[in-house]
């Protein structure tokens, strides 16, 4: 669904872009005798000024979103390695893991010597180790955590597809008709709190199959501990 909000912000710029240049191209045109002048200008930017923020914005929400979920992908990977490594992490290793270059899988791991104080090791065929120091908190980390608990977020929905996304989530939460059309008016919308990992991919993928466009967060209070 994320080709589908780049494709909305794409339509949006185009339209809103040629709107602002009909009416920047009348504004110029020094013709007396052109009729309804006025008319187009304001129309243009009436169009294309509302037109052309909202494809931004979407751009740029599209793109703050697909960088927080890369973040939060290479941090579980991180705390892995770091758990099963009992401290210890090869670039080589997380990179593999991560599917980066080695030069990013380096930045990564850099970013992170510096954030947690590690230490370095080198192995017997030259290559380097960072050394996480897991101190007190070892024998927590090397334990099952608490289970974590997800918000399924309702992003957009197309309105070709809104009868039948409105009867998907019906399905999965039990709401009614009249309550699940009146979530759907107001995007974005938490529809499930709470949830199980397995829960929230479910309603996310049942979803994204009839053409939502969906969001599982993490939720804070659950890291807390």
């Amino acid at each position: 669904m994320r080709a589908f909000s780049r494709g909305a912000a794409g339509v949006l710029l185009v339209i809103g872009i040629l709107c602002l240049g009909r009416a920047l191209e009348t504004a110029m045109d020094n013709n007396p005798n052109r009729l309804g002048k006025r008319e187009t200008i304001t129309a243009g930017v009436l169009l294309g000024g509302p037109m052309t923020a909202g494809g931004g914005w979407l751009l740029v929400h599209d793109r703050r979103h697909r960088r927080l979920a890369e973040q939060q992908r290479l941090q579980e990977i991180f705390f892995k390695l770091v758990r099963a490594g009992r401290g210890k992490v090869a670039p080589l290793r997380f990179a593999i893991e991560a599917n980066l270059d080695g030069v990013k899988a380096n930045a990564y791991l850099s970013d992170r010597a510096r954030e947690f104080d590690a230490t370095f090791q080198v192995d017997v065929e030259g290559g380097l180790i960072y050394c996480f120091t897991l101190g007190e908190v070892d024998s927590r980390l090397l334990r099952p955590g608490p289970p974590l608990s997800f918000d399924v977020i309702l992003e957009a929905v197309p309105p070709a597809k809104q009868r039948e996304i409105i009867r998907t989530v019906q399905k999965l939460t039990g709401l009614d008709w009249k309550a699940v059309k009146a979530l759907v008016r107001d995007l974005p919308q938490s529809i499930q709190t709470g949830a199980s990992q397995q829960t929230a991919e479910e309603f996310k993928r049942e979803l994204e199959a009839v053409g939502a466009q969906m969001a599982v967060v993490l939720q804070s209070d659950s890291t807390a501990g």
